[in-house]
C-alpha cells in the first residue's frame, strides 16, 4: 500500500497540541462560545500532555536540553525569588514550549508518521486562512500564526519545489496586510526569501524582489498608510526611521505624524525602570505592575525583548538571545542531515527563529506559546526525534 495512504495511531501529545492550537478559533467559528474562558485551554492542554507523556517516554528524550539549560535554570531561579503578582503562571508559560519541544522529541519517527503530520498540518493551514476569512483578517496574536506557518510553507517550497506551497504561502502572507499589522507584513513577507531550507540561489533572488515588490504596495494601500500616519499619508523613509526611534525609545526622531499607538511611551518608561537594575532586572513579571499602572491596564508590554531586560536583567536577555541562536543553528545543521518531511519540520523550525525575534521588539510571542511557541517547539522535537529514529534505521 502506497505510504500516503497508510495510517498510524498518533500519539495523544499530538491531539494535546492540536486541541491547544484550535481552540484559539472557537470564537471565530462559533460566535455563541465567545464568552467562554477558553483561551487558557491552548496552553494548559499542551503542557499537561506532554508532561504526562514525557513521564512515560524520558528515555528516549533526543532534544539538546543542555542549550536550554542556562536559560531554564534562570527562569526558574527568578521563580523562587518572584514577589510579583502572576509570575507563576508567566514563568511557566515561558517553558512550557520547552517541555513541548521535549516530549515531541521522544516520539518513535517513521516515514508514515511523518505523512501524517504533512497533513495535519496543511489542514491547519487550510483551518487558518478560512479562519481569517470570516474574521476579516487576524489579531496579532494570530498573524503571529501566520509567520509560523508560512516558515513551514516556506521550508517547503525551498525543498519541494511545490506550486502549491508558494501559493499557500502567498495567502498567508495577505493576512498582516489586511488585519494592518506593521511588524506582521514584514515578518511574515521575511520567512520565505529568508528561509533556511536549501532555495536555490535564483528562485530567492527572485522572491526577494517580489517580496520587495509586494511590501512596497503594501505600503501604499490606504488601510496601511492610516494605521501608520495620523494625516493618512507619509513615505517609506519616515515610517522606517519614526519605527526604529520608536522601538529604540528615541523619541526626538519619531515624527509627530507617525502613530506609535503608546509603544514610544512604554519604551520609554520601561528604559527607566531597565537603568534602575540594569544586569538582574526587577523579578518575574515585575513588569506587569507597570504595564497595568501607566497603560490602561494592559498586562504585557508589547515588547519581548525589553519584557526580559525589565524582569530578568539585560544578562537574562542576552542569555536568551543567545540561547536562540545557538538553538537556531542547532536545528539547522540537523535539518541537513535529515530527508523528505523531516527535513521540512526541521528546517521550518530553524528559519523560525527569524520571525519570532521579529515580532518580540512589538509583541508577545514568548507568552502567546498557544499560538506560536507550542508548535514551534513541537516541529523542532519532531526534527531530533526523526534524527534520532534515521540514526536507528526506522527512519
Amino acid at each position: 500500500m502506497p505510504e500516503q495512504h497508510l495510517r498510524r495511531r498518533m500519539p495523544f501529545i499530538m491531539w494535546a497540541l492540536a486541541v491547544g492550537l484550535l481552540v484559539n478559533f472557537v470564537p471565530i467559528f462559533l460566535p455563541f462560545l465567545s464568552g467562554l474562558p477558553l483561551s487558557f485551554l491552548g496552553w494548559v492542554l499542551p503542557l499537561v500532555g506532554c508532561g504526562l507523556y514525557l513521564l512515560m517516554k524520558s528515555g528516549r528524550v533526543s532534544f539538546p536540553l543542555l542549550i536550554w539549560l542556562p536559560w531554564a535554570a534562570w527562569v526558574l531561579a527568578y521563580l523562587l525569588l518572584a514577589e510579583a503578582a502572576n509570575a507563576f503562571q508567566r514563568s511557566i508559560m515561558l517553558l512550557t514550549p520547552l517541555v513541548v519541544g521535549t516530549a515531541f522529541s521522544c516520539i518513535r519517527v517513521d516515514v508514515v508518521f511523518l505523512e501524517q503530520c504533512r497533513r495535519w498540518m496543511m489542514i491547519f493551514v487550510l483551518v487558518y486562512l478560512l479562519a481569517s476569512v470570516i474574521a476579516k483578517g487576524s489579531g496579532a496574536s494570530g498573524v503571529i500564526t501566520a509567520a509560523l506557518l508560512a516558515s513551514w510553507l516556506a521550508a517547503g517550497y525551498g525543498m519541494f519545489n511545490l506550486r502549491r506551497d508558494m501559493a499557500l504561502w502567498g495567502l498567508l502572507a495577505l493576512v498582516p496586510v489586511i488585519s494592518v499589522t506593521r511588524m506582521g507584513i514584514l515578518a511574515v513577507g521575511a520567512t520565505l526569501p529568508a528561509t533556511l531550507s536549501p532555495l536555490a540561489l535564483h528562485k530567492r533572488i527572485a522572491v526577494v524582489v517580489l517580496v520587495v515588490i509586494g511590501g512596497l504596495a503594501a505600503f501604499q494601500l490606504e488601510s496601511v498608510q492610516e494605521k501608520m500616519f495620523f494625516s493618512g499619508q507619509g513615505t517609506l523613509k519616515q515610517a522606517f526611521q519614526s519605527g526604529i526611534a520608536m522601538l529604540s525609545g528615541n523619541a526626538d526622531a519619531v515624527t509627530g505624524d507617525f502613530r506609535t499607538n503608546a509603544r514610544l511611551g512604554m519604551t520609554l518608561t520601561l528604559k527607566a525602570q531597565v537603568q534602575e537594575a540594569y544586569w538582574f532586572g526587577h523579578g518575574a513579571n515585575a513588569v506587569e505592575e507597570i504595564t497595568r499602572t501607566y497603560f490602561d491596564g494592559l498586562t504585557h508590554p508589547h515588547n519581548d525583548w525589553l519584557r526580559l531586560q525589565h524582569d530578568y536583567g539585560t544578562l537574562g536577555m542576552l542569555i536568551f538571545a543567545f540561547t536562540l541562536v545557538v538553538q537556531a543553528l542547532s536545528a539547522w545543521r540537523v535539518a541537513r542531515t535529515l530527508h523528505g518531511e523531516a527535513a521540512r519540520f526541521m528546517y521550518a523550525a530553524a528559519s523560525a527563529f527569524i520571525p519570532m525575534a521579529m515580532f518580540m521588539f512589538t509583541d508577545n510571542v514568548i507568552m502567546y506559546v498557544a499560538w506560536f511557541g507550542n508548535l514551534h517547539f513541537a516541529m523542532l522535537g519532531l526534527g531530533y526525534a526523526a534524527a534520532r529514529s534515521q540514526r536507528t534505521g526506522l527512519l
